[in-house]
């Protein structure tokens, strides 16, 4: 039996699992290294806790040892007899080497620079290297102090060359046909490694976001990745520099100031706050602000509501993605080039709704129909606060699924309702709907039930539009229900608009967001416009949360503030009153008023100068504290 086994890890295959395996060990094990390195920062971490974070580094291992190692691996699941030949063997023992070495170098010295940096290093921490002059100083004076660092090193350069050494393949599959075989299923079990362990359509490839599944605190992400994964995943991506339009902080405050300073003597008022977020509602869908018969009243149910709340004709989504809604409704942080939870700043600590709700003692959830993890919701919502997560796994009953996406809305928002229900109070609870999304299905038993529009997406809406019916109907007899604030928005525009106003770079984020609140808040339709990253804002004026906090967004409960909105679409969008101005960054591309000029044909730049002037400024300022909050890890109160 033994010289059976024997004869198996001298196979090819069987070499270059136990190789790649080998590899990931010593991955964790650095993992390990990093964690007493740092315990200062990591001191109330439970057992329980750790063993969570080396499952989920495990996820993150893979991914980073099967870029490090592509190469080779290429090499060994290639077609062919060119392993046995002695001088391509040492090429790949080189390369092995080579690449896992530098791999477990910047997990080591990542040990001893996060006490500096407090994350782990990105592509842009090595850029940054180029700008240092004494650079080789630097690194002597490194290499001196903490030379543990080398000795941990040489432990894992020792391992690879004992692995290299005793683990060699001398047979190989003699059948053509199996080699190839063996190359296709290799292919298909690093594709899915490389994205972090699926291949399913309804998730994304494993980002630096989905750490947050495995820690209860943002800064614990650090042991869950390793620095391979985080410098691949910021390449080429999340390229921002600090910005000096204004040379002091008193001048900066003055074009724009994210700190928000409650009045201290407030009393805090404990609603219940139900966050509504539907998938690809457009404003064109709506009859509330359309008016056209044809591309206009699919919602009818969200149409009256709305007029029942306190809302606006013009309010903006803060992005394009579905992953870039969650941030700016939850941390009013909007997102532009590159969706935040994306970027290498989604780590970040953050002051969020959930969070100083949850600091309040209420109970936070969050509802989405699709498989757990999908879109990296799951993640996300455990690093700001959110508690309980309520996906199809918590739903059990598969005969409600779309077959793609996940549990048609009309089912899971009863069952949101009856999970409401049973939740001590006060509550904090968040809803993401997703029957409106491609390929624009509703269920069998209602097929015909609702209007069809120019596009098939307008049916699915009023099916969602039913489903919040029948969920409101199911809800206001509750005793909870006459103290629960609602906030119903989009995450963001369909992609199928009809009629040019909505097309155009402004009307592309037109969608609703209006609170409903009949016990406290009069109807209200508001001249001012309203966006996504106001939301968080806004319930904490209304709810009278005596705490400073940070938002990017406006109270729109306050009257005497300005309105603003910003959005990016190939350029910054920058809206101020009735008016949009187009900004590369810089300097301005073109004014416009969208409210007399819905197609945005006519450019004012030479026309207003003044007005473009003072829009710059302000623009230029929300761009400064934004990015350089980013960089500088700055996005709370202390």
């Amino acid at each position: 039996m033994l010289s059976l086994f024997n004869r198996f890890l001298k196979y090819t295959p069987s070499v270059l699992i136990i190789k790649i395996l080998a590899v990931l060990v010593l991955f964790s094990l650095s993992r390990i290294h990093f964690y007493f390195s740092n315990l200062d920062f990591f001191h109330n971490i439970s057992f329980q806790e750790f063993t969570k974070i080396l499952q989920g580094g495990v996820r993150y291992d893979i991914v980073s040892v099967l870029y490090l190692n592509l190469p080779f691996i290429l090499i060994y699941i290639f077609p062919g007899n060119h392993l046995q030949g002695k001088k391509f063997r040492v090429f790949t023992d080189v390369l092995f080497f080579m690449t896992n070495a530098i791999g477990l170098l910047a997990n080591c010295i990542d040990g001893v620079y996060y006490q500096f940096n407090l994350r782990r290093s990105i592509y842009s921490s090595l850029v940054e290297l180029q700008d240092i002059n004494n650079l080789g100083v630097l690194l002597l004076s490194f290499f001196t102090r903490y030379w543990s660092v080398w000795v941990v090193w040489v432990f894992f350069l020792v391992s690879i060359w004992l692995i290299i050494k005793h683990i060699k393949p001398s047979r190989g599959f003699k059948n053509k046909h199996t080699q190839f075989d063996f190359a296709f299923i290799s292919v298909f079990f690093i594709v899915a490694g490389l994205r972090g362990g699926d291949l399913y359509h309804s998730t994304r490839p494993l980002g630096l976001n989905h750490a947050g599944e495995y820690v209860k605190q943002p800064h614990h992400t650090a042991l869950v990745y390793n620095t391979p994964f985080t410098i691949f995943k910021t390449l080429g991506g999340g390229k921002i520099k600090k910005l000096t339009f204004f040379q002091n902080e008193i001048e900066l405050e003055k074009a724009f100031n994210p700190i928000h300073l409650p009045d201290s003597s407030n009393t805090f008022r404990p609603y219940n706050v139900v966050v509504i977020v539907i998938e690809s509602y457009s404003e064109e869908a709506s009859g509330v602000v359309n008016k056209d018969k044809t591309t206009g009243g699919f919602t009818p149910f969200l149409d009256s509501l709305r007029q029942k709340s306190f809302y606006s004709e013009y309010s903006l989504a803060n992005g394009k993605k579905s992953i870039e809604a969650l941030p700016a409704i939850w941390c009013s942080l909007p997102s532009f080039k590159q969706p935040f939870v994306l970027s290498s700043f989604s780590t970040n600590k953050l002051n969020s709704l959930p969070s100083m709700l949850k600091s309040k003692g209420y109970h936070t959830s969050f509802f989405h129909g699709a498989p757990n993890g999908s879109m990296g919701f799951q993640s996300f919502a455990n690093l700001v606060g959110i508690d309980h997560y309520f996906g199809k796994k918590e739903y059990a009953n598969e005969s409600d699924s779309d077959g793609i996406w996940g549990i048609w809305d009309e089912p899971f928002l009863q069952f949101f309702g009856k999970k409401l229900d049973q939740f001590p109070q006060p509550f904090f609870s968040t809803v993401f709907t997703l029957s409106s999304h491609d390929p624009f299905k509703i269920p069998r038993h209602l097929e015909g039930k609702f209007k069809k529009g120019p596009h098939p997406i307008y049916e699915t809406l009023s099916y969602t539009d039913y489903a919040l019916k029948r969920f409101f109907e199911s809800i206001k007899n509750k005793p909870w229900f006459g103290n629960t604030v609602f906030v119903i928005t989009a995450d963001h525009t369909s992609s199928h608009a009809t009629i040019p106003t909505f097309s155009n770079n402004a009307g592309r984020f037109r969608i609703p967001i209006f609170i409903y609140f009949p016990e406290i808040i009069k109807p209200t339709k508001t001249e001012k416009m309203i966006q996504q990253i106001d939301i968080f804002p806004s319930l904490m004026g209304l709810l009278k949360v005596e705490k400073p906090f940070l938002a990017f967004g406006r109270n729109v409960f306050d009257s005497s503030k300005d309105d603003y909105a910003i959005n990016y679409f190939e350029n910054y969008q920058w809206h101020s009153g009735k008016y949009v101005m187009l900004f590369d960054g810089e300097k301005p591309q073109g004014l416009f008023n969208f409210a007399n000029d819905g197609l945005l044909k006519n450019n004012l730049s030479k026309k207003e100068p003044q007005r473009l002037g003072e829009m710059q400024l302000q623009a230029k300022g929300f761009l400064q504290q934004y990015q350089n909050r980013l960089i500088e890890n700055r996005l709370t109160v202390e």
